[in-house]
């Protein structure tokens, strides 16, 4: 039982076929966007119904918006007198119970309706009170603008997996915590991004309830993460008079080449396959004034940044406005540097206040994150234990999604949707594979063959052949898809002798990026934003999944196993455990000739993962979804378009990595599917 050396024995160098497939397929949609924009970009009808068309697809990657504007409830729990202007430490509701928590700059000289800023964070785990941001607001104030800066889920005082009674929190804050709550929106067919958006408008609605706000002179600005939210409120908020994005805008196909990952809230799904792109964000205010931030040496590509702001010329050129869209650049690295500040508070200066852009910056004088909590100890949840918190809001939304259709026949076609596998032309055959045997040993017995074969244009996918041992005779075959592949083949010794010996030929197969056919990485993060998360984000950006990629690999090793005359004429199986269990499923539910079907220690339940706040992030990950799935089905529904064949499932998970006993299994997501399986069948539960 032989796995593979490196480069599948020598015979292809395979570790960038993945990453280089979702490339090739990302340039195609580049180039094709490319020829529209020039459609679109040559008259105002023509822009403005494409600015319509994108203002709804991001709205539907994020999954909507709120459809009701609740009471905001604000309360004001302190202020400071800083001479030139005040600060007034600010809590109110974004929705009920959902506590956004603000710090608002109030000059002490400003018009009678002054001009406000909406200052938005980057990912600094102080927030409002980081003192580059601090510096920011202050200049603004300084300026006579009422700036109102908030703290993001995730950071500052909104933990949102704080433990109130260890004084910590549970999951880290920042980045990871976004994805970790981000990832239960993307099954749902939304992202959390929504939340961020939501804030920021409710933000807007705060301000435009102040009788010293001009609500028609409102801007908003961030850098980094900031520069994301500044971005989609900028396609979200028709109320936004001005922007200013800092060091985040640059083109989708710039930053696909650096291999970085982001964070859920900033993947917006479809961006690549149609937009919107990054010049899109920009577009979406014409003819209105925005100024683009930017800083050399950032890790988002300088040379993106300049093409997004050259694209967008083009559209503000159609108005007249040329002189409206601008660019400021830093020799400086990933930071709302001075310079920026300086030119945001320019820019203002000069479109909201007709001032001439005069304004040198200094060093503000910062206060000290502590001075500037507003709740007693820091925290929301240590001042609101019950306050509701992004899981909260994924767990409610999905208990309001509509029942999935259980025909057979239409939960197929959600699957193949949902997963973006095209539906095959009738009468039209698959293209060849080309199978190799390229080993053959016998090893205790047991004779094993190594091949390879094309699943896909360019995309080698391998697999291991068992044969029983002589005088067993072989009365099925059984396609094998371990967590990891042919890779566990030593140490899955015994349960692969144990189904040999049951007389079963077994094929222990590797989908791509798996095994033998594993992708390098591509960036230096570990989980849960490594190599197989970024490249799940450029897949949901091109709207397709790697986990649909990969049942898309394992139905073509059940073409292979049929081109083999051993297995002729036998039935074929399926046996999957952890992640492979998943693939197993997928792959069963939509391909009868998987005679029986045999799952371990899999995700049981895309809803549970919902429902569990702090849940097991290598069982339930980027890998394991695709965008929309629980919108259109759950995991046990897949068990309606399997039967009546034979199914066995095993040590089912729980989204939070615990073993559900049978008992449990059944009454929670079998019951359920009573009505829709046929009658007498169930699966066997172990």
């Amino acid at each position: 039982m032989i796995p593979f050396g490196p480069q599948v024995d020598g015979y292809y160098d395979v570790a960038d076929q993945m990453i280089h497939d979702l490339r090739l397929r990302a340039e195609e949609r580049f180039r094709a966007m490319a020829r529209r924009r020039e459609e679109w970009s040559a008259s105002r009808p023509a822009f403005e119904r494409h600015r319509e068309a994108m203002r709804r697809r991001f709205l539907t990657a994020i999954g909507g918006l709120p459809t009701e504007r609740t009471p905001l409830r604000p309360q004001v729990t302190g202020r400071i007198d800083r001479g030139a202007f005040a600060i007034e430490k600010l809590i109110f509701e974004s929705l009920p119970e959902f506590y956004v928590t603000a710090l608002l700059y109030l000059p002490r000289e400003r018009e009678r309706r002054a001009p406000a800023v909406l200052f938005v964070c980057g990912h600094a785990g102080l927030a409002k009170a980081y003192p580059e941001y601090q510096a920011v607001c202050i200049d603004l104030a300084a300026n006579g603008f009422i700036v109102l800066a908030i703290d993001p889920p995730g950071q500052g005082e909104r933990y949102q997996y704080w433990d109130p009674e260890r004084g910590e929190p549970l999951v880290r804050p920042g980045t990871t915590e976004h994805t970790h709550a981000g990832l239960q929106f993307v099954v749902q067919g939304a992202s959390l991004a929504r939340h961020f958006v939501w804030d920021g408008m409710r933000a807007i609605d705060y301000l435009c309830e102040r009788s010293d706000v001009d609500p028609h002179r409102i801007a908003v600005t961030g850098n980094s993460g900031g520069g994301t939210q500044s971005s989609f409120l900028m396609m979200a908020d028709h109320r936004l008079a001005a922007a200013i994005p800092c060091t985040f805008i640059m083109t989708l196909e710039s930053y696909l080449k650096t291999g970085q990952p982001q964070d859920s809230e900033q993947i917006v799904r479809g961006g690549i396959a149609g937009g919107p792109d990054h010049d899109d964000y920009l577009t979406a205010m014409a003819p209105k004034p925005v100024l683009v931030g930017a800083v050399d040496y950032d890790f988002f590509p300088i040379e993106g940044t300049i093409e997004a702001v050259e694209r967008a010329r083009r559209v503000y050129r159609l108005y007249g406005a040329e002189d409206r869209i601008g660019l400021v650049r830093a020799p400086a690295r990933h930071a709302y540097v001075p310079a920026l500040r300086e030119a945001a508070v320019n820019w203002l200066r000069v479109h909201f206040q007709r001032r001439a852009p005069a304004f040198r910056t200094g060093q503000p004088e910062t206060l000290p994150p502590e001075q500037l909590l507003c709740t007693p100890d820091g925290q929301v949840l240590g001042w609101r234990p019950q306050a509701r918190t992004v899981w909260h809001l994924a767990r409610e939304r999905a208990g309001r999604l509509p029942a999935p259709d259980r025909r057979p026949d239409a939960l197929r076609a959600a699957i193949r949707e949902v997963l973006g596998l095209p539906s095959p032309p009738a009468g039209e055959r698959p293209p060849a594979i080309h199978p190799r045997i390229i080993a053959e040993t016998t090893v205790d017995g047991y004779r094993c063959e190594k091949i390879f074969f094309f699943s896909d244009r360019d995309i080698v996918v391998t697999g291991v052949f068992i044969h029983p041992r002589e005088g067993t005779a072989a009365r099925r075959t059984e396609l094998v898809l371990f967590e990891n592949g042919t890779t566990e083949i030593p140490q899955r010794r015994p349960m692969l002798e144990a189904r040999l010996a049951a007389g079963a030929r077994l094929f222990v197969f590797d989908p791509r990026g798996i095994g033998a056919v594993a992708s390098r990485p591509i960036n230096r993060f570990d989980d849960p934003h490594s190599t197989e998360y970024r490249l799940g984000c450029d897949a949901m950006m091109l709207e397709i999944s790697t986990l649909g990629l990969r049942v898309h690999d394992v139905l073509r090793a059940g073409d292979y196993l049929q081109t083999r005359a051993d297995v002729a004429g036998q039935p074929i199986g399926i046996v999957g455990e952890g992640f492979g269990g998943l693939l197993a499923l997928y792959a069963a539910a939509l391909d009868p000739r998987f005679a029986a079907v045999h799952v371990e220690r899999a995700l049981a339940s895309y809803r549970d993962w919902c429902e569990t706040r702090l849940y097991d992030r290598q069982l339930a990950s980027m890998r394991a979804l695709a965008w929309g799935a629980l919108a259109r089905f759950d995991l046990p529904d897949l068990l309606v378009a399997i039967a009546p064949r034979e199914v066995t499932l095993a040590a089912m998970r729980a989204a939070s990595g615990e073993v559900l006993p049978a008992e449990r299994y059944a009454t929670r997501f079998l019951a359920p599917l009573s009505p829709h399986l046929p009658a007498g069948w169930r699966p066997t539960l172990r």
